[in-house]
């Protein structure tokens, strides 16, 4: 790689470095604050609530679902099966995907 394109790959690494530790934060944040709101929210008695300027929020319920141990069994020998399969290579590849994967420094906590 010539210097000057060295120079803006590792200007933009840096820049994919800062962009994740500031996601990390403000992961962390958006965690705290819905766990906030939700407590608000339920000492209050409020489902939902809407601002024009701000957007709504609502508390979403999800139902877990459990189809007894016959289904239970089937999911597990399907994913044997499937790990098999991987394991002996009794597949066909469809398509591959490329991605960027970004590992941080050692020294950055994330």
């Amino acid at each position: 790689m010539d210097p000057i394109a060295q120079d803006d790959f590792y200007s933009l690494l840096q820049e994919l470095e800062n962009i994740k530790l500031k996601q990390s934060g403000l992961k962390a944040r958006e965690e705290a604050c819905k766990a906030e709101l939700m407590e608000m929210m339920k000492d209050h008695g409020i489902e939902k609530e809407s601002s024009d300027a701000h957007g709504s929020i609502r508390i979403q319920r999800k139902v877990e679902k459990d189809y007894g141990p016959q289904l239970r069994d089937l999911e597990i020998a399907y994913k044997e099966a499937k790990k098999l399969a991987d394991d002996m290579g009794d597949f066909e590849i469809m398509n591959v995907k490329e991605t960027l994967v970004y590992t941080p420094p050692k020294d950055i906590m994330f």
